[in-house]
């Protein structure tokens, strides 16, 4: 009866924070869509530049389009030819223009393009993440996203945050207190398709995975494996795998 006590009263053993359910592409996924800020700067850019093409235009006009019998405006069509120019210059290369919505989630890192298409950087694909005192930059070995802390610092501190819980290694060069802090609940909560997974390999085998209900992902970098093939530790981001 003791023995029997004491065995019932033993304490279970607890998971490690490593341990990582897998999941199966119909599990739900979800994300968070953010919208730039509108600064100052971001509304005057474009106005600038509005005022710099007509004075480019006014400028040319004067000298060397205007009839004859208005006189010689040399000296005036100069002017706004050069002011023109200048703000024009000033828009390009100091002028701040308007930012793309960012998506942050469990399919990783988005930026919308035009056209409704998003361009996406899965957790598992990312190779290198890097942060500047005006963007963090998150890169593939073909996409490179770069999220202006200005316009989007909620999103980039999002991103950094769940960077440093899904793929560590990739975040040790960016120091542990950079965007600790943002708005929990700023950004659109929305729902993700199911992740796309036929026709890809497993990552630990090689292994095609020709059905979708062969597919395995991990639940942290959201890396696939065939079913016959899911190892101990996900390749990628490290995890202990359940």
């Amino acid at each position: 009866m003791a023995a029997d006590k004491t065995k019932k009263g033993a304490r279970q053993p607890q998971a490690s924070r490593d341990d990582v359910a897998l999941k199966l592409r119909s599990d739900p996924r979800k994300e968070r869509r953010y919208e730039p800020k509108r600064t100052p700067a971001v509304v005057a850019t474009p106005v600038v530049g509005l005022i710099g093409s007509l004075l480019l235009g006014a400028g040319t006009y004067l000298l060397f389009l205007r009839d004859e019998a208005l006189g010689s405006k040399e000296t005036l069509g100069i002017g706004l030819l050069v002011a023109g120019v200048a703000l024009l210059v000033f828009t390009l290369f100091v002028g701040q223009w308007p930012a793309r919505p960012i998506r942050v989630g469990d399919a990783g890192v988005g930026i919308e393009r035009g056209g409704g298409e998003i361009d996406r950087i899965g957790w598992y694909a990312v190779t290198k993440m890097s942060l500047s005192q005006l963007a963090l930059t998150v890169q593939s070995l073909s996409t490179t996203i770069v999220i202006p802390l200005a316009l989007h610092r909620d999103a980039a501190a999002r991103v950094l945050a769940e960077a440093r819980q899904r793929i560590p290694g990739k975040v040790e060069d960016i120091t542990s207190t950079a965007l600790d802090s943002y708005d929990e609940k700023a950004g659109e909560p929305m729902a993700l398709e199911p992740a796309q997974v036929a026709g890809q390999k497993c990552k630990a085998s090689g292994k095609l995975i020709a059905f979708e209900r062969d597919a395995r992902l991990c639940g942290r970098c959201e890396e696939i494996y065939h079913k016959d093939s899911v190892p101990k530790r996900c390749v990628t981001c490290d995890a202990r795998l359940k």
